[in-house]
């Protein structure tokens, strides 16, 4: 908890949901969160939002995880990059596996686009489980900001419906990496303070700890 700032109620439940998927000790379950963790930092996303989001997405962890979670793990820091959360991936790989109704949207956008839109490779994506790979193919089916800025209102809300989002969760899926959460100054000294304390605390318990160790 005081280094990713995730709730103890939290830890638990991602820890009996990758037990339920992977099996082992409750240590083997905190050594995987703990990769999770290093995931996200190496992503440049908080440990928290990532961990807290695949904590609360029982449903969609028991539908798609493999290999203990780690691939909801990745998911939830890429849609984390872009704004979104693991509900939003869950709402596209919901609709996209809805395969007539989604054909039928998908055509249905083509048309009003005056492009082929193909959500082929997503479906088969996500019937594997890879929901990093439905993000990266359905924002590549979507195009960039430039592009969702050229569509009309009808356009924008064929397209969002055809992947299964609200237009907004569309906007931020277009923007891609030019809108990546960055931190501001403020949010930046904010996290150094935080990393300052928490320090400051593990200097002080080790302190502790050896000195009740020499006595």
């Amino acid at each position: 908890s005081l280094r990713t700032g995730i709730t103890g109620d939290n830890a638990a439940k991602l820890a009996k949901s990758i037990q339920s998927i992977q099996g082992g000790t409750l240590e083997t379950s905190l050594n995987t969160i703990s990769t999770f963790e290093n995931l996200s930092r190496a992503a440049g996303v908080a440990p928290k939002l990532v961990l807290d989001d695949v904590a609360e997405s029982t449903e969609l962890f028991a539908k798609f995880a493999k290999d203990g979670g780690e691939n909801l793990a990745k998911a939830a820091i890429e849609a984390r990059k872009l704004g979104l959360n693991l509900s939003a991936v869950d709402k596209i790989s919901e609709s996209i596996l809805d395969f007539e109704s989604s054909i039928e949207k998908q055509m249905e956008a083509s048309v009003l686009l005056g492009r082929q839109l193909n959500l082929d490779k997503a479906r088969q994506l996500a019937l594997e489980g890879d929901l990093e790979g439905v993000l990266a193919e359905v924002k590549n089916q979507v195009g960039g900001t430039e592009a969702l800025n050229r569509m009309n209102v009808v356009q924008r809300k064929a397209l969002a419906d055809a992947v299964g989002l609200e237009v907004s969760e569309l906007s931020k899926l277009a923007a891609g990496q030019e809108n990546v959460n960055k931190l501001t100054n403020g949010q930046m000294l904010s996290l150094g303070k935080t990393f300052a304390i928490t320090a400051g605390i593990v200097t002080v318990l080790s302190g502790a700890v050896a000195f009740l160790v020499s006595m």
